[in-house]
């Protein structure tokens, strides 16, 4: 579990790494650099970044990585930054806005935000979400007779197969956290009743999954039966025949999202503000679900059968199924505290 703090100190070094070797952009219309996540670009080029480039005459760079490495990239470059779009989760987004790391947009300039789901707006004006995933549990359909229906499966001790737990370090470490504590507490920000929930049934976890490709090599191989996960971690398994399941538990509904940033002082801050309206359109977003297994967050988006297929209802309106977004204020504020927590008592 220390791996967490290893890799957030070796985003920082392959991060200094990167800017001690990039050249300073300044008023350049011509280029569009986009910070996104280091899994399926080529997919995401072919649908999003050379159409876009097709339309406008911009050529689109980019520049991946994970969610802290590429924050505290932007961090060492924020008094001359060479980065104009960020696409990062949510709450990653919100320790960005808290080091004034993005700009607000003028939703006249993105006029597709007026389109999208409302709880894809940020209230405080800042870049939308564009895509969304639901936290839920991942199941051996083979293993577990009933779909469970709530978190309670995980303190069944009658339950076959064991079970696996996110590290804190990843997106579904800090949600379980909080569905925890909405399903067994006050609500979605007792975080107090979500540690000690979950110091209960650390010690039996079998592993503490770092990653979407760990937890689904767990499952396939049948080495646990369970585990909370995002719902498009699913997809692909889904897709290749494996029996995998997803199942939406009654209460703690959470989801994360990814969103579009503008970064502050983007060298082509018009460039970016057409991009992100372009990533909005219905056609762009059925695309990228088709592609990626991500959900559109624009209603005209048409999703893919396997979506409902795994997702229910609540991939095409997850407002509607009682889902929403944790406090990611909250988990911005404590996310040290909570890593050091983790560690102590969960993962012990």
């Amino acid at each position: 579990m220390r791996r967490a703090t290893a890799a957030l100190a070796g985003a920082l070094t392959a991060a200094m790494a990167l800017t001690s070797c990039a050249a300073t952009r300044e008023n350049d219309t011509d280029t569009l650099v986009v910070s996104t996540f280091a899994f399926a670009t080529e997919e995401f080029m072919e649908v999003v970044g050379e159409p876009f480039e097709e339309r406008t005459g911009i050529e689109v760079v980019l520049d991946t990585g994970n969610n802290a490495g590429r924050l505290t990239k932007l961090r060492i470059n924020k008094d001359a930054p060479d980065t104009d779009v960020v696409l990062i989760s949510d709450y990653y987004a919100e320790i960005g806005r808290e080091m004034d790391l993005f700009a607000r947009i003028d939703p006249a300039d993105v006029p597709n935000m007026a389109d999208i789901q409302p709880w894809a707006v940020d209230p405080d004006g800042y870049g939308p979400a564009y895509t969304f995933q639901l936290l839920g549990l991942m199941y051996r359909t083979d293993m577990v007779d009933t779909p469970p229906d709530s978190w309670d499966a995980l303190w069944d001790p009658e339950h076959p197969g064991g079970f696996a737990l996110p590290d804190i370090s990843v997106s579904a470490g800090p949600m379980f956290v909080l569905a925890t504590g909405e399903a067994y507490g006050s609500g979605p920000g007792d975080a107090e009743t979500g540690f000690r929930r979950l110091a209960e049934i650390g010690p039996d976890a079998l592993q503490f999954y770092t990653g979407s490709t760990e937890l689904t090599s767990l499952l396939e191989r049948g080495e646990i039966a369970m585990a909370p996960g995002l719902d498009n971690f699913a997809m692909n398994s889904v897709e290749a025949g494996q029996p995998i399941g997803f199942a939406v538990p009654e209460e703690g509904r959470v989801m994360t999202a990814n969103t579009a940033q503008i970064v502050a002082g983007a060298p082509n801050r018009e460039g970016a503000e057409q991009f992100i309206d372009f990533l909005l359109e219905p056609e762009v977003q059925a695309e990228v679900a088709e592609v990626i297994y991500d959900k559109p967050v624009h209603p005209d988006a048409a999703v893919t059968p396997l979506m409902t297929e795994v997702s229910g209802d609540a991939a095409v309106d997850p407002a509607g199924a009682g889902y929403h977004q944790g406090d990611l204020r909250l988990i911005a504020e404590q996310r040290s505290a909570w890593l050091d927590r983790y560690i102590e008592e969960v993962a012990r």
